[in-house]
């Protein structure tokens, strides 16, 4: 199974942490056998690759997520971003997991996607991961 991961990463509120927690996700999936994108990992970055056209982060994001088989998001901090790649997998029907904090508040438009099949809501960070290991070993 090949994950597209989605995420902000513009104006993060905190980089380091948020990229932390993103390689963690990354290696949950790794754990369950799974192949992973991540747009900050593979150029598209904004931080780290700033040169790159608008145009082809968006050719580039969008390839990687037609090639993938589910998208898991991480939509705990606001993100345009995010939301056009989720709305762009309910397009191609690759199912959309939503992962953010207990307490946080959620768009309505968003949790209703058709896409969305599944919420991993969480209090830490080491409940975030469990779950997402526990959801990744169901999909087996």
């Amino acid at each position: 199974m090949r994950i597209f991961f989605g995420g902000p990463l513009t104006d993060l509120k905190n980089p380091e942490e948020t990229k932390r927690f993103y390689t963690k996700l990354a290696h949950v999936a790794r754990k369950n056998d799974c192949e992973y994108f991540w747009a900050w990992q593979r150029g598209t970055d904004p931080e780290l690759a700033p040169d790159v056209p608008s145009s082809r982060v968006y050719q580039i994001d969008t390839y990687e997520l037609e090639t993938s088989d589910i998208m898991i998001a991480y939509v705990g901090e606001p993100s345009t971003g995010t939301g056009i790649e989720i709305e762009y997998a309910r397009r191609n029907r690759i199912p959309v997991v939503l992962m953010y904090e207990k307490g946080k508040r959620i768009s309505r438009m968003l949790r209703g996607c058709p896409a969305v099949k599944k919420e991993l809501v969480y209090g830490s960070e080491k409940e975030a991961l469990k779950l997402l290991n526990t959801y990744l070993k169901s999909l087996k």
